[in-house]
């Protein structure tokens, strides 16, 4: 028996030994990779500041100082050159990367697609495109040709895109102009934003915290006031959280709203639960008025995705004087947030009820069920595709805690859940969310289906519109907190897993008295509420929105909710 145990242990250790071996030779080989692309965005960021110094300093900050609709009538009338638009947000962007480290790349070729526009413009019966001129930020996995989609993975560093997208080409065709490319967390699921290729980016209004993910480097460049319109993508809150934490608002539409035929997602191969682009900016109008040009001219990607359904923007929905019904909630039952979240809701409830609309409580059902089924869905492979991507790779040190149980084998985690949850139910509860086998995915995509069912029911027994909540369980924590709070994510992957369309727009900020009351009565009971307790302490003057949630096909509703409720928060 002992030789059989002596043999174990031996082979144990030459494969440890092995596995280090072989995990040292890829880091030597990615560390170089790592400098070389570090100075390349440098040299990057230098040919946009040339770009942007040819533009005289007083028009560039006038240009910069124009908000969207502004800016948007000045390129229509002529008034300003498309060049000089795309200068003044080179400018811009490089002033808001130095604050937060929010670019991978600056797209140099815009330049020159903007002197062509211009040149275009000439001609007396040259009709302008809708968005003629606008320049557009893009997160860093978006396809753009010419560029990398790394998605944070050091391996897929200098792997250029030989083509745009389908989406990308349709908003060049709208006359939309893209001047950059945003960070991302490695792997794009968590809700930081930090990888080893290039490196963390910072909240705008407090660098010791994280600016969320995976649209992370879009938050913090529009927080920053380098963009006035991004695109980000969202699969459990990546694009809300980060406009959550940053104080900017955006869409998340249901999946197929936008073509997916060509494109790229953090996990192949999950068809229950998808990532879908969406557009984030500094005010709800913006987004209104850039979906309201992509929906309304939707063919052009219908007839190149024929799985995208040409559905065309309704304004009907959007402008209706209707009054509408929502229904509300301040805590899912799995994850109480913080004060200031639980207040941002009541406050947009009541600009809502003081704008006529009926808003009612609402319940979710079953989310520790819920969050199992996110979990089991996006995971769908027990987290093996991201591990051997990671394994591969330069590991992010702020993700650690995900890859670690990634590890863990399913069986050893479902063993280890029984005893974890007499101390920490939570946790124990996401221990048993992982696949053992195909028929246990089968049955969850089955749960899925029948939630969906159970969701509408409960929403039609109501009458509601829309659905509005909290957007995330407290405002942007330090850059480690989000891979050791798994379950931070509730309130945002709930309408992920429903494919909803979901926004999240701003409302207010942590007071002094959301400090008190957190320090206070804040709970304690476990390890997260624990974290969260301590992530939120001295986030005073930090941004808290909240969350619209409405059926597939019924964004115009949400972004009504949204832009009803931005008024009264910002009287424009």
């Amino acid at each position: 028996m002992l030789f059989y145990v002596v043999i174990l242990l031996l082979g144990a250790l030459a494969y440890y030994y092995n596995f280090e071996n072989k995990r040292k030779k890829i880091r030597e080989h990615l560390e170089v990779v790592v400098q070389r692309r570090r100075e390349d965005l440098l040299k990057n960021v230098e040919l946009a500041r040339k770009s942007a110094k040819k533009l005289d300093e007083q028009r560039r900050d006038w240009i910069g100082s124009l908000d969207f609709e502004q800016l948007k009538g000045e390129l229509q009338r002529g008034h300003v050159k498309c060049v000089e638009a795309v200068r003044a947000y080179f400018h811009k962007a490089i002033l808001a990367h130095e604050k937060t480290n929010a670019i991978t790349s600056f797209v140099l070729e815009a330049e020159q697609q903007a002197e062509e526009m211009d040149e275009k413009a000439k001609d007396p019966s040259f009709v302008k495109p809708p968005l003629f001129g606008i320049p557009l930020s893009l997160k860093e996995c978006l396809k753009i040709k010419g560029y990398d989609q790394t998605r944070g993975f050091v391996q897929d560093a200098y792997k250029p895109a030989t083509s745009d997208s389908i989406q990308i080409e349709h908003y060049k065709k709208l006359g939309l102009i893209p001047f950059c490319q945003t960070n991302v967390p490695q792997s794009l699921l968590s809700y930081n934003c930090s990888n080893p290729l290039f490196g963390t980016t910072t909240n705008p209004y407090d660098p010791t915290r994280t600016c969320g993910g995976s649209s992370g480097g879009e938050g913090a460049l529009i927080g920053a006031g380098g963009s006035l319109l991004g695109i980000g993508t969202d699969v459990g809150g990546s694009v809300r959280i980060p406009c959550h934490f940053t104080g900017a608002a955006g869409i998340k539409p249901s999946k197929m709203r936008f073509a997916h035929r060509g494109g790229g997602a953090s996990v192949p191969g999950k068809p229950l639960i998808d990532a879908n682009d969406g557009p984030m900016a500094a005010d709800v109008k913006t987004n209104v008025e850039f979906l309201r040009h992509v929906w309304g001219d939707i063919d052009f990607q219908s007839d190149r995705d024929p799985y995208c359904p040409p559905v065309h923007w309704n304004e009907s929905l959007y402008s209706s004087e209707k009054k509408l019904r929502v229904g509300y909630y301040v805590d899912d039952g799995w994850f109480t947030p913080t004060p200031a979240l639980q207040r941002a809701v009541f406050e947009a409830k009541r600009h809502l009820e003081n704008a006529g609309h009926t808003v009612i409580p609402f319940h979710p059902p079953r989310l520790p069920k819920v969050m199992q089924l996110y979990y089991r869905a996006v995971c769908l492979d027990g987290g093996q595709y991201v591990l051997q991507k990671i394994l591969k790779d330069l590991i992010e040190p702020t993700i650690r805690v995900q890859v670690v149980l990634w590890m863990i084998p399913v069986w050893v985690q479902r063993l280890l859940s029984y005893p974890m949850e007499l101390v920490f139910p939570r946790m124990g509860v996401l221990m048993q969310s992982l696949t053992r086998d195909t028929f246990e995915l089968r049955e969850a995509y089955a749960d899925i289906e029948s939630y969906r069912e159970e969701f509408v029911e409960l929403m039609m027994q109501d009458n509601l519109d829309v659905i509005l909540c909290p957007s995330s369980v407290m405002p942007a924590p330090q850059h480690d907190v989000p891979s050791k709070v798994l379950a931070g994510i509730s309130y945002t992957c709930l309408f992920n897993l429903l494919d909803y369309g979901a926004g999240v727009v701003p409302v207010t900020t942590v007071s002094k008295a959301d400090e008190e009351k957190l320090i206070n009565e804040y709970p304690e009971t476990d390890k997260w509420y624990q974290m969260t307790k301590s992530a939120t302490r001295g986030a005073i003057g930090m941004p808290v929105g909240v969350q619209l949630a409405a059926p597939p096909f019924r964004e115009e509703i949400v972004l009504r909710a949204m832009r009803e409720i931005e008024i009264a928060v910002t009287g424009k």
